[in-house]
């Protein structure tokens, strides 16, 4: 048993080494030799003198080799522990200073906080989404620089019929690669909507958008509907009639979707007008809103009205 545990704490401690320091005959650790590396008093120096240099990460690694040589060594659980706080209050300072350099603008900065983090404790979470946050902002503001430049370019050279078509092209492209963008924010529905539209704005025949559109505003209005946020459905729908003004197809869809709504509200008032009359007027309501010419809606509210 004796053996296998020696055996055992052998083959973690190349590991550890494996993984600190590749295929060197000897770690970075100060006063680590060859045929010493089964002695903790080595890793715990070299663990001091990464420290005295600033060098946590490395510290740590160099007790817990020493740990992994010596387990129940208190002093090196105690070092441990110490080291670790250590990294965590200076990761809590940095990330401070990360988070109020991003609050003035300042991201270049914020950046080298972040970085500085990761540096202490490579998995730290916060960081790392911080990290992407930050790449995310300046991806967005580089496309925005550049779908600029773009139109500035298109603009100018339309006054040019030979080079117009060529710039029509990268425009076209930027904008659809914004619209790609605010997708990701489907949290947002309207800056997306704004996106698609901006687009159409300046490329009106742009069939493929014009579809996404009215798929992405009937998707917006059920969605409304279905968590019984009435107004929101109506301004949806709304939104999508002054957009296809003139396209009888899409106005048709838009027509039966109102009609469908206006039918759900109708059956949600019969169920609800014997136990809460007050619901079943408040459904009838909005049935007429979203179908005017519902006449079952119109007679139940004079019916109820009257009594």
């Amino acid at each position: 048993m004796m053996r296998s545990s020696t055996l055992l704490s052998s083959l973690l401690l190349s590991v550890c080494l494996l993984l600190h320091s590749g295929c060197s005959s000897s770690p970075s650790g100060k006063g680590a030799k060859s045929g010493n590396y089964g002695n903790p008093a080595i890793w715990l120096n070299a663990a001091e003198a990464h420290e005295s240099k600033g060098d946590l990460q490395s510290a740590l690694f160099d007790l817990k080799v020493a740990r992994t040589v010596s387990a129940r060594d208190t002093k090196i659980n105690a070092a441990i522990k110490r080291v670790e706080a250590k990294i965590a209050a200076q990761s809590k300072k940095k990330m401070s200073q990360g988070k109020r350099a991003v609050r003035q603008g300042k991201l270049n900065q914020a950046r080298r906080y972040y970085l500085e983090v990761l540096g202490l404790n490579p998995k730290h979470k916060q960081a790392l989404a911080a990290m992407r946050k930050l790449d995310e902002r300046a991806s967005k503001a580089s496309m925005k620089k550049k779908v600029a430049v773009s139109n500035r370019n298109y603009n100018y050279r339309t006054k040019r019929s030979k080079l117009a078509k060529g710039f029509e092209e990268e425009a076209y492209i930027y904008s659809r690669q914004e619209i790609l963008q605010a997708e990701d924010k489907q949290s947002n529905p309207a800056e997306y909507i704004k996106e698609i539209e901006t687009h159409l704005n300046r490329f009106p025949k742009d069939k493929e958008v014009r579809d996404l559109l009215s798929k992405t505003l009937l998707k917006h209005a059920n969605n409304a509907f279905e968590a019984e946020e009435y107004n929101d459905a109506l301004s949806y729908l709304k939104q999508a009639e002054r957009a296809f003004n003139g396209d009888a197809k899409r106005l048709n869809k838009i027509q039966q979707q109102r009609k469908a709504y206006g039918k759900a509200l109708y059956i949600k008032g019969v169920r609800s007008s014997r136990e809460e009359p007050g619901d079943a007027i408040k459904y009838w309501e909005y049935a007429l809103k979203f179908d005017p010419d519902d006449k079952k809606s119109s007679l139940r509210l004079r019916s109820i009205k009257s009594m």
